[in-house]
């Protein structure tokens, strides 16, 4: 259960961009702006409860998740068609950064205090 504790705002983020962006694939500009308004105030306050809880390792770790909600605002907001499915590739970008960023350092912070934390922990025994 280390990995979801340690990965579960990152796991709703993922899953919530991905849903949001295939809803917007069927639904009309008035409800486009409405829903990324509402989606990104609701991920708002579970960001907001997520730094409470300390999930977050460092700013720059709450920077990269803030940067996803900001994108639904922003895409929702200003971009007027969502008929493609390149928000796919937008969501495997941001995984790839963020999840990169959180194993790079729980590794580091392993090797640092020669102990096995539970960000690294859960990572080393990924694949193996």
């Amino acid at each position: 259960m280390k990995l979801i504790r340690n990965w579960y705002f990152g796991l709703v983020l993922g899953i919530v961009y991905l849903a949001v962006f295939n809803l917007w694939q069927v639904l009309n500009r008035e409800w486009i702006v409405l829903s990324s308004v509402t989606v990104s105030l609701l991920l708002f306050v579970m960001f907001m409860a997520a730094i409470k809880q300390k999930y977050f390792l460092n700013r720059w770790d709450i920077l990269l998740h803030a940067s996803v909600i900001l994108d639904i605002l922003l895409e929702g907001t200003l971009i007027p068609e969502h008929q493609t499915r390149g928000f796919y590739l937008c969501a495997v970008g941001f995984a790839v950064v963020i999840g990169g960023y959180r194993i790079y350092l729980g590794k580091r912070r392993a090797t640092q205090t020669g102990s096995n934390t539970a960000l690294a922990g859960e990572i080393k025994n990924v694949g193996h």
